[in-house]
C-alpha cells in the first residue's frame, strides 16, 4: 500500500466545530501529574503537547504548573486558531511532528493524545521526540487500541472504520519495539479495556453527526450511510435489543530519555 500523504480527516474543516462535540472535554492531565511529583529538578519545566488540536488539553493541565512553560504543536492552522483565544500563556505552533522546529534537549515532558495514527512518518515523530526530550524527560501516548477491541460498536456498524484503522494504528507491540530501537529507556505500555453498556438510539442520534469522531470521517460515504441504515432499521424492530454491550480499548504508552543520553 502506498504511504498516504495526509490525515484522512480534514482537520482545518472541522476545527470551529470541535470543541462543541462530545467528549472533547478535558481534565489535568494525570501522566504530567505523575511525572512532575517523580521530577527531582528544580529548573522551570517545559512541556509540548503534539497534535495538540484546539488546545483543551494544555489550558486543562495549567493550574498544576503555573510556572511551566507550555507549547502545543499542531498541523492544522485551523485547529490552533481555535486554540489561539484560549487562556493559559501558551505558545502554539503550526508544524509537522516528525519535524518538530525546536531544539535539541529543551522540554521535560512531551505528549501526544488520540493523534499518532494520523502521523505519517512514526519513526520519524518518534526520533524527533527523543531528540527535544531533555535527558530524565518523558515522552506519553495515548491512543485508541483496534487490535484488542474488534468488537466496539463503531467497528460493528462501520467495519470499514476497523479495515482503516489497522493500517493506520500500530500495535502497541511494534510502538514499544520502535521506541526502544529508537534509544528510549524504560517503556512501559498500559491497556486500559472499557466495558459498558451503550443505548443505540442515543448512540444513533450521535452518529448521525459524522464529524464526531475520526473513525465516521475516514470512511467512504457508502460505508458511512450503510451503517446508518442498518442502526435504522434495527431501531424500527420494536423486537431488536435498544441496549447492546461495547467494549473499547485504550492505551498508554510511557518511554524515558535515559539520563545518560
Amino acid at each position: 500500500m502506498a504511504m498516504r500523504t495526509s490525515s484522512r480527516v480534514d482537520y482545518d474543516a472541522i476545527a470551529h466545530l470541535y470543541d462543541g462535540q462530545p467528549y472533547r472535554g478535558k481534565t489535568v492531565d494525570p501522566e504530567l501529574l505523575t511525572f512532575m511529583a517523580q521530577r527531582a529538578s528544580s529548573d522551570r519545566p517545559s512541556i509540548l503537547d503534539i497534535a495538540c488540536g484546539t488546545g483543551s488539553q494544555l489550558v486543562a493541565s495549567r493550574p498544576v504548573v503555573p510556572d511551566a512553560r507550555l507549547v502545543g504543536l499542531d498541523r492544522s492552522l485551523g485547529m490552533l486558531c481555535q486554540a489561539q483565544p484560549k487562556p493559559g500563556d501558551i505558545a502554539w505552533v503550526q508544524a509537522d511532528a516528525a519535524m518538530l522546529p525546536f531544539q535539541p534537549e529543551c522540554f521535560d515532558f512531551v505528549s501526544c493524545q488520540f493523534a499518532f495514527h494520523h502521523v505519517r512518518d512514526k519513526s520519524g515523530i518518534l526520533c524527533a521526540v527523543l531528540e527535544v526530550l531533555r535527558h530524565s524527560g518523558r515522552f506519553v501516548m495515548r491512543n485508541l487500541c483496534p487490535q484488542e477491541c474488534p468488537d466496539w460498536l463503531y467497528y460493528e456498524y462501520f467495519p470499514q472504520a476497523h479495515t482503516v484503522d489497522l493500517e493506520d494504528f500500530w500495535p502497541p507491540e511494534t510502538i514499544v519495539a520502535t521506541m526502544e530501537a529508537t534509544g528510549f529507556s524504560a517503556v512501559t505500555v498500559e491497556r486500559e479495556h472499557l466495558r459498558f453498556e451503550q443505548d443505540l438510539r442515543v448512540w444513533l442520534d450521535s452518529v448521525r453527526r459524522r464529524d464526531t469522531n475520526s473513525q465516521l470521517m475516514a470512511i467512504s460515504d457508502t460505508a458511512y450511510e450503510a451503517g446508518i441504515c442498518r442502526l435504522e432499521r434495527e431501531m424500527a424492530d420494536k423486537s431488536a435489543p435498544q441496549v447492546r454491550a461495547d467494549h473499547l480499548c485504550l492505551l498508554t504508552i510511557r518511554g524515558d530519555r535515559g539520563g545518560d543520553g
